[in-house]
């Protein structure tokens, strides 16, 4: 007989839809892993938003007030969807209600509050992941294999990148994600994670770095309260200014001196989700692209 597990989802926008619908998914595509998530309530400040996420994906009920969610006995998961500057308080209140936590990237807005929310839910004992999707395709997994078998020999040179262009027009509205105050880091948090957490999986931990940022469009129009996601377009409204970086690029020492460059962008022309890797040993090299994901150069 299948487990049961409870499941609230915090913040329903784009993530939360994503979260939502693969919950869904998992009885069919796992199927035999006997677990039956339950989805009981999902929480948005937008109750329209709120309410139509609990149409769309069978929750048993929703709430405009995510503190809803953490006080339901019947949630013992959560997915935390929500914009940066609040997961912090959620990860905190809910791992004091022993829920396991499911947060998105890059947890909090600083590496400070990403140190206090790993405190929480370690001294809670409760299950805690970060949303770094880019480690699962079956490429990428088999590349991290080659790599601790040796097959590429004393590892050389790392280059990792995240180019992504949904914020590449001007006229894309200041969401969340560009206001410092509520998702701190720009793109240093929302794509240069991934590329770290890649490398630490692939190659181990960074040693050094020296970095650089920089902002190519420096105002935005202003966007509608509960209205939209951050790929949408405004052709009017006054504008006010982006508060975070739109490029980050770094030089790096990972362990074992392997030399590396890290670079990010969220304006750029051209790639549309260009999440890739190169990496060179004295045996041999591999790279692996997102947009071409069941492609592996060996």
């Amino acid at each position: 007989m299948a487990q049961s597990i409870g499941i609230g989802v915090i913040g329903m926008g784009w993530m939360g839809e994503v979260h939502s619908r693969a919950y869904r998914q998992i009885t069919d595509r796992y199927w035999d892993a006997e677990i039956e998530p339950r989805m009981v309530i999902c929480a948005d400040d937008v109750e329209a938003r709120s309410k139509q996420a609990q149409e769309r994906f069978g929750f048993q009920a929703s709430t405009s007030d995510w503190r809803e969610v953490i006080a339901d006995p019947e949630v013992e998961a959560i997915s935390i969807t929500a914009p940066n500057h609040l997961h912090l308080e959620i990860a905190r209140a809910a791992a004091e209600q022993g829920k396991h936590i499911y947060c998105e990237k890059p947890v909090g807005c600083n590496p400070g509050e990403t140190a206090q929310i790993e405190e929480a839910a370690r001294e809670a004992n409760v299950f805690s992941f970060v949303g770094y999707n880019y480690r699962w395709p079956p490429l990428v997994q088999y590349s991290r294999q080659l790599i601790r078998e040796g097959k590429l020999g004393k590892l050389t040179h790392y280059r990792g990148r995240f180019l992504v262009g949904y914020a590449s027009n001007p006229r894309g509205v200041l969401s969340w994600r560009f206001q410092q105050e509520l998702s701190g880091l720009g793109s240093l948090g929302d794509l240069m994670s991934h590329v770290i957490d890649m490398a630490h999986m692939l190659v181990g931990q960074v040693e050094e770095a020296i970095g650089n940022r920089y902002t190519f469009i420096p105002e935005r129009p202003l966007a509608a309260p509960g209205e939209g996601t951050h790929f949408s377009v405004s052709s009017g409204g006054p504008l006010a200014p982006v508060a975070n970086e739109d490029y980050v690029s770094a030089l790096v020492r990972l362990a074992n001196n392997a030399q590396g460059t890290f670079e990010v962008c969220r304006v750029i022309s051209g790639p549309k989700c260009q999440m890739a890797f190169e990496v060179h040993g004295t045996k041999g090299a591999l790279s692996w692209d997102f947009e071409r994901m069941n492609e592996l150069s060996v």
